[in-house]
C-alpha cells in the first residue's frame, strides 16, 4: 500500500481530481489547514484561495477552489498495512475548482478589468463614515473582482 490517502476534488461539472495524496494545504472558515495520512475527521467550508496537493509519485498540483466544503473521514482499515491502521479518505466539494494548468491569462486579466470597471460604477462614494451594507450589485462586482485576482495569482501573474 502506497503512502498517502485517496483525495477527490468534485464539482458540480465533473469530478477534477482522483488521486492518492500525501498532503493537502488549503484555507478554511478555521483558518489555513494542512490534510496528511490519518488526519482527524472533521467537516469544514472552505473559503475561496489556492489549494495545493502534493500527490504520490506525481507532479504537484494547484488549483483555485471559489468556496466550498471539506470532508475528511479516518478510520479503521480492514485489512491494514500501515502501522496506524487507518485510511484516511478526503473529499473536496467546490462549487467552481480550476486547475493551474486551465486558467487562461487573458480572460482572466479581462474579467478582472471589467470587475473593477463595474465596482466603479457601482460602489457610491462614501463620503461620511457609515456602516451601510453594500449593495447586491457591489457585492457581485467585489466577488467577480475576488475570482480574476485568484485565477491571476493561480497562473502566477500580477493581481495588481
Amino acid at each position: 500500500m502506497a503512502d498517502g490517502f485517496a483525495l477527490e476534488v468534485v464539482t458540480p461539472d465533473r469530478p477534477l481530481i482522483e488521486e492518492t495524496a500525501e498532503v493537502l494545504v488549503l484555507r478554511t472558515t478555521e483558518g489555513d489547514m494542512t490534510v496528511l495520512d490519518g488526519h482527524t475527521s472533521l467537516v469544514a467550508a472552505v473559503t475561496p484561495g489556492i489549494v495545493r496537493i502534493e500527490v504520490v509519485d506525481a507532479e504537484p498540483v494547484r488549483l483555485a477552489v471559489h468556496g466550498g466544503f471539506l470532508q475528511v473521514d479516518t478510520g479503521p482499515e480492514e485489512e491494514s498495512e500501515g502501522p496506524s491502521g487507518l485510511t484516511t479518505r478526503v473529499t473536496l466539494l467546490a462549487g467552481v475548482a480550476e486547475l493551474a494548468s486551465e486558467i487562461d491569462v487573458e480572460r482572466a486579466r479581462r474579467a478582472k478589468e471589467a470587475a473593477e470597471m463595474r465596482l466603479g460604477e457601482v460602489r457610491p462614494e462614501r463620503v461620511e463614515e457609515d456602516n451601510r451594507a453594500e449593495s447586491v450589485e457591489e457585492t457581485e462586482a467585489v466577488a467577480a473582482l475576488a475570482r480574476a485576482e485568484l485565477r491571476l495569482e493561480l497562473a502566477g501573474e500580477s493581481s495588481s
